[in-house]
């Protein structure tokens, strides 16, 4: 059982991450708890032999035990999931802990019930904490840029617009008030120009900072990704992932370091297991939006488009001669709105085949990795499967990255902009 005070800390800690999301998607939710809850295992037995040994250790100690003194004195030397994981670790070693608090916890639970707390109702809890340490390794320097660059597009949208307005006035108006009109125009266009060099600054700053992180990507390419409804979503695996694969290397040399102490090596084992299981929440999260979310709603907008070009072609053809050319006008904008739409379903169902491919993997590691926690007899064989999981975070990254093609011409990038405002 575990200490009054522990468990206090624990229904404090979930109940005030509860208040920051409490209105979360039903739909979402509910994907997110059903993967999770078909591969729950019985955590007693391994976690409640010594927890308290491993809990509260500071960052010093994480680098000694993983045999990295050195960068005490220098962490910007380190790549940028070293450093990540370092930083974090006491805020995530905290979180974990209370995770598998309250899996054990959910372990003993009754599948359903209505007077006490049943295992969905832990799941939910145990997605909570998860949801808290997802936020904390997201990257600060990627996020920050981001919402920078929506906020330019957002700004130079409106200067567009100011522009083109007293570029109107400028046709019809004369002498000064005509001067004014175009000095104005002028100006915006001015500001505008100063918008999009900044704008063009942040796409490298992210460029340079997903570089740091081990994946590569061109200027365009950051620019095509950052138009998606789905970005920051993407931003956040991107460097999330690599961090977790850092940690779990860091596991693999702790256990192997545990020599015969086999309840030491099982400690961080589960924490390993709550690696896992993070990702698969990250995931999880992902597959649902696509899934429940974007892709219904580019469906509408194709739907609502098809009508639109039906309509305009019958009208074309009961037009008179005087008209018909500005029908095929509309015609030609309506169906370049159309390819984007179609472009832009494709992306996202290509998005989540990918993810729905590598989350299957990822279940599978996790549901060996939960069965091995409870079955395991030597320290050596944590650390081994521990380290044969590195290529498998390998491999889920490459198969999780969704395929990025830079925008062959201005107008579908736009298209594409104006979609990704109707589909949130």
């Amino acid at each position: 059982m575990f200490t009054f005070i522990t468990v206090l800390y624990s229904r404090k800690l979930i109940a005030g991450l509860k208040g920051i999301n409490k209105m979360k998607n039903v739909l979402v939710l509910i994907c997110l708890i059903v993967v999770s809850i078909t591969a729950q295992a019985n955590w007693k037995e391994p976690i409640s032999t010594g927890w308290e040994s491993v809990k509260n250790s500071s960052t010093d100690f994480y680098l000694g035990l993983i045999g990295d003194e050195a960068a005490k004195n220098d962490l910007s030397a380190l790549p940028a999931a070293r450093q990540k994981a370092i930083q974090s670790w006491d805020k995530i070693e905290d979180r974990f802990a209370v995770i598998i608090e309250v899996k054990e916890e959910q372990s003993l639970a009754p599948d359903s019930a209505f007077f006490i707390k049943n295992k969905a109702a832990y799941q939910e809890d145990i997605d909570e904490l998860l949801h808290y340490v997802y936020g904390l390794l997201n990257d600060d320097i990627v996020l920050d840029a981001s919402h920078n660059i929506k906020q330019i597009d957002a700004t130079i949208l409106v200067l567009q617009e100011k522009a083109s307005e007293q570029k109107s006035k400028s046709i019809i108006q004369i002498g000064s008030e005509q001067k004014e009109a175009l000095q104005k125009q002028q100006q915006y266009e001015n500001e505008i120009k100063d918008y999009q060099q900044n704008r063009e600054g942040m796409i490298e700053t992210v460029q340079s900072r997903l570089d740091e992180f081990g994946t590569e990507l061109s200027f365009e390419q950051v620019e095509a990704l950052l138009v998606r409804v789905n970005a920051d979503d993407i931003l956040a695996m991107t460097t999330i992932f690599p961090v977790v694969a850092d940690i779990a290397t860091s596991f693999a040399k702790i256990t192997a370091n545990a020599g015969e102490d086999l309840n030491h090596a099982k400690k961080y084992y589960s924490m390993y297991v709550v690696l896992l299981e993070l990702q698969l929440f990250i995931q999880e999260r992902y597959i649902a939006d696509l899934k429940y979310k974007y892709i219904p709603r580019i469906e509408q907008l194709q739907s609502k488009q098809n009508g639109l070009i039906k309509t305009t072609q019958k009208e074309q053809l009961k037009a008179a001669s005087k008209h018909k050319k500005s029908y095929s006008l509309n015609l030609k904008s309506q169906n370049t709105t159309l390819q984007a739409i179609k472009l832009y379903k494709v992306s996202m169902q290509g998005d989540l085949n990918n993810m729905s491919n590598a989350h299957r993997l990822l279940v599978a590691d996790y549901t060996l990795a939960v069965n091995t926690l409870n079955t395991v007899t030597m320290s050596s064989q944590v650390s081994d499967l521990i380290s044969d999981s590195s290529q498998l975070f390998d491999k889920i990254m490459a198969m999780q990255a969704p395929e990025l093609v830079p925008f062959n011409n201005i107008q579908i990038q736009k298209e594409f902009s104006a979609l990704t405002e109707k589909i949130k």
